[in-house]
């Protein structure tokens, strides 16, 4: 039973790490793209250099949450695979007789 929770806690994590891995490509695609397409924005050009700054910072930030969330959540998993088979009773197989 216990080797059970601890797949099921793997493949659970095995997911959780890809979600995670999309989410950080998509944060940084997404700040690159808008950092370097700020200029399409028709506006004072110092504005437009303060909007790519700002984009490119949060892209930077983004990806920092995306990896701290991920390690948090990650820790949480294999606590809770821990307390679980902690809490499952000591299952005693019949011995066979000779």
């Amino acid at each position: 039973m216990k080797t059970l929770v601890w797949v099921l806690t793997i493949t659970v994590l095995a997911l959780w790490s890809l979600v995670a891995w999309i989410t950080h490509g998509l944060v940084g695609v997404a700040g690159g793209l808008v950092s370097s397409n700020a200029d399409i924005i028709p506006a004072d050009p110092l504005l437009i250099e303060w909007a790519s700054w700002l984009a490119s910072a949060g892209t930077g930030v983004g990806e920092w949450l995306v990896v701290a969330v991920w390690g948090l959540v990650s820790l949480v998993l294999v606590a809770l695979g821990f307390v679980i088979t902690k809490l499952l009773p000591k299952l005693s197989l019949p011995r066979a007789r000779a």
